[in-house]
């Protein structure tokens, strides 16, 4: 698929806006676009009954489940990059309910459930609270609030909601900050908004959504750094984005995946060196182990034998710090005489 010529503008704009380039324009159901929703649904795996992994679309039409095929022909182990990144956000979550008390983790860009409502990432925090709970802890539990902006993607979403069950689904667009938090704030109706902006245990979690910007580098980096000015103090950001490797030999391949993804995929995704992610979270403090593959943060166990691929997409777990109260005060001067 060869994209239309692509337009930038500014990071906040109104997304419904006329003047709006392609890729910002929800897929729905224009069948010249790949949905990117609907494509990595096309990826996911499941055991079946012998052990084995295979194919589990659930969702996927013939659209994206053609250009799955199409770039895991180019590029053999595509699939991993994906799954990777939805593996990285399980874990983060899991961490953050069961380490930091996380009261409220929305889900930007959240994607289709999954092939199996067990795997749903609120069905892992359900469980993760639970294992982790004592005599002493409430049953309070965390908030997962799934934000879209695809009509098609969110028809699916709507079937998880449940808010006697703290499930939330929010149509809103992860690519215009001020809009979205106004929507999760709600502070401009006597309704309260599903966030409050005066609590820290809040998690965000900017899956793959970053990579498919179609905006050039620094306005990609100015909506995240969007995000972070509209969280309170403490909260969290988990977030993954196509990498560009330092290694000379892995850099060439990341650009072929990079051109893949362009001219046969969504029409869309491109790469970020580590220093222009560490520019994205300018401001907050990372967690161990930093900016990393994916697949690196923190698993269960090495994957066996991982794809080359699998070094093309970084994860980060980081805070935003408050007002450091250690640092001394401004030094004493004599008035002028």
């Amino acid at each position: 698929m060869t994209p239309p010529e692509t337009t930038q503008r500014t990071a906040t704009h109104q997304t419904n806006a006329d003047d709006a380039p392609w890729w910002w324009k929800p897929c729905g159901t224009d069948p010249a676009r790949i949905n990117l929703a609907y494509l990595y649904d096309a990826f996911r795996e499941a055991k079946n009954t012998d052990g084995r992994s295979v194919p589990s679309v659930k969702f996927a039409h013939n659209n994206e489940h053609d250009a799955a095929l199409r770039l895991d022909a180019r590029m053999p182990g595509t699939g991993f990059v994906f799954r990777s990144e939805r593996a990285f956000l399980d874990r983060a979550a899991a961490y953050l309910v069961a380490r930091q008390g996380i009261s409220s983790i929305v889900v930007a860009g959240a994607g289709l459930p999954h092939i199996s409502g067990h795997d749903d990432l609120h069905s892992l925090v359900r469980r993760c609270e639970a294992s982790n709970r004592n005599r002493t802890q409430t049953t309070t539990r965390a908030s997962v609030i799934y934000v879209e902006r695809d009509p098609l993607t969110l028809a699916q979403l709507r079937t998880l909601a449940d808010a006697d069950n703290g499930v939330h689904v929010v149509d809103a667009d992860p690519w215009d900050p001020t809009a979205m938090w106004d929507t999760l704030y709600n502070s401009s109706s006597e309704n309260p908004g599903l966030v409050s902006p005066d609590d820290g245990r809040v998690a965000l979690l900017l899956g793959a959504v970053m990579s498919f910007h179609g905006g050039s580098r620094a306005e990609a980096t100015q909506v995240v750094q969007d995000h972070i000015n509209r969280l309170p103090v403490g909260a969290f950001v988990a977030m993954t984005h196509l990498l560009m490797p330092e290694h000379p030999d892995l850099a060439a391949q990341a650009l072929e995946f990079e051109d893949v993804l362009q001219h046969h995929g969504p029409g869309t995704g491109s790469l970020a060196t580590h220093a222009q992610i560490e520019a994205m979270i300018h401001g907050t403090a990372p967690l161990p182990p930093g900016i990393v593959p994916a697949f690196t943060w923190y698993p269960d166990g090495p994957p066996t034998d991982p794809p080359v691929c699998g070094n093309f997409t970084a994860a980060v777990l980081t805070q935003k710090p408050g007002p450091d109260d250690n640092l001394p005060e401004p030094p004493w001067r004599p008035t002028n005489t």
